[in-house]
């Protein structure tokens, strides 16, 4: 496999699994405001799934270029990198609001009783 396609694969494969992770979280937050707080945490597993996969393969790519094998960057690696931070502070900022969501609730319905 040339450098160029193996490069390419690299980076839709980090894009592919961080917009995964990226959707996820974002189905989870939409369960938490729902009130399904299992449903939300299962999904939030699957985000970091996603996001472990994305990062396993953005280490690949690092090792690639530690070794040499790549020399510069382009604008597809570039925007893999991007899609997989900007899921890393999605799944981050969505657990927390999850969490914070859950407390409210179990709050509110002890204060009912």
């Amino acid at each position: 496999m040339a450098l160029n396609e193996k490069t390419e694969e690299i980076a839709m494969t980090i894009i592919s699994n961080a917009g995964a992770a990226r959707g996820a979280a974002f189905n989870a937050l939409a369960s938490a405001k729902g009130g399904n707080f299992d449903e939300a945490a299962e999904l939030l597993k699957s985000a970091g799934e996603f996001s472990r996969a994305a990062h396993k393969t953005h280490s690949e790519l690092l090792q690639l270029y530690a070794k040499g094998e790549i020399e510069g960057s382009d604008i597809l690696i570039s925007h893999a990198q991007d899609h997989l931070m900007s899921a890393a502070l999605a799944l981050e900022l969505i657990g927390e609001i999850v969490d914070l969501r859950k407390i409210l609730t179990e709050t509110e319905r002890r204060s009912i009783k």
